[in-house]
C-alpha cells in the first residue's frame, strides 16, 4: 500500500515506440521496482489515441506484477511533447476508462483549467489520481507550496507530487519538511523531490520525511538527480526504520 513503511520506488519506462516500450517493460518487471511510470509524452505516436490505447494493453499485460502509472507531463512541466488542453482531458479521460491503469498523474495546472467536472470524470473510473506539481527553475516559497497541497486535497487528489529544483542547501530542506508541515491541517499522502545533484537526498529520505513514494531511473532519469534503481532500494532499506 502506498503512503505505509519505506516509500514505494517508481521507475519511468520512456520508449518511442512500442518495440522499445515492451522492452523496457519487461526490464521493469524484473526488478524491484513497486510502480512503473509510462511517460506517454515521450510515445511518438501519441497523437493516436488508438494505438496509445492498444499499447497500454500491451503493457498493462506486461507488467502485471506491477503498479502502473501513466503520465503525460507537459512541455511547460518538464515533458517532451506540446499537447492542448483538450488533448489532455480526451487522453487522460480514455486511459482511465480501461482500466488498465492503477494510477494516473495529473498536473495541478491542467486540473485548475479543466475543473472539477474533469476530477469527477476521472474519479468515476477506477484509476486514482496522483496531482502533480513540477518547477524546473526554482524551489517556491514554502506558503506557496503548502497552497499547492491543500488545492490538490479539495481537488480530489489521492495522492499530491511536488517537484522543485533546488538552487541551495536551505531549498532542499524545505522539501524534506514539506510533508510534515501539512500533516497537522491535511492528510493527503504526499510525495516530494528535490531535483538535481543537490537534491538526491530527498530522493533517499522519503520514510523519515513522510514522502510516500520515489522516483529510480531503469534505463534512462525521467528528471534530475534520480538514482539507478539496483542503486536506490538497497539504500532505502538501510534506512527503514522498523515498526516498534
Amino acid at each position: 500500500m502506498i503512503g505505509k513503511g519505506r516509500p514505494k520506488i517508481c521507475v519511468p519506462i520512456m520508449g518511442d515506440t512500442q518495440e522499445k516500450l515492451l522492452a523496457q517493460a519487461l526490464k521493469a518487471s524484473q526488478s524491484v521496482a513497486d510502480i512503473v511510470e509510462w511517460r506517454v509524452d515521450y510515445f511518438e505516436t501519441v497523437s493516436s489515441l488508438e494505438t496509445v490505447l492498444a499499447t497500454l494493453t500491451e503493457l498493462r499485460e506486461a507488467l502485471a506484477n506491477k503498479v502502473l502509472l501513466v503520465t503525460f507531463r507537459t512541455k511547460e512541466e518538464g515533458g517532451e511533447q506540446e499537447i492542448s488542453l483538450a488533448d489532455y482531458r480526451q487522453l487522460c479521460l480514455e486511459v482511465a476508462k480501461t482500466g488498465a491503469v492503477d494510477l494516473l498523474d495529473v498536473e495541478l495546472a491542467r486540473v485548475e483549467f479543466l475543473g472539477r467536472g474533469f476530477v469527477q470524470e476521472l474519479k468515476a473510473t477506477p484509476v486514482k489520481l496522483v496531482m502533480s506539481s513540477h518547477d524546473f527553475k526554482k524551489t517556491p516559497v514554502d506558503g506557496d507550496l503548502v497552497f499547492r497541497i491543500n488545492v490538490m486535497k479539495q481537488l480530489g487528489a489521492d495522492i499530491g507530487k511536488i517537484a522543485t529544483m533546488p538552487q541551495q542547501l536551505q531549498d532542499v530542506l524545505r522539501v524534506m519538511g514539506l510533508p510534515t508541515k501539512v500533516r497537522g491541517f491535511n492528510q493527503l499522502p504526499v510525495a516530494v523531490m528535490a531535483m538535481g545533484d543537490l537534491g538526491k537526498v530527498t530522493r533517499i529520505s522519503g520514510e523519515l520525511i513522510g514522502s510516500v513514494f520515489t522516483f529510480a531511473s531503469l534505463e534512462e532519469a525521467s528528471a534530475p538527480g534520480q538514482i539507478p534503481v539496483e542503486q536506490l532500494a538497497p539504500i532505502l532499506d538501510v534506512l527503514h526504520v522498523p515498526e516498534k
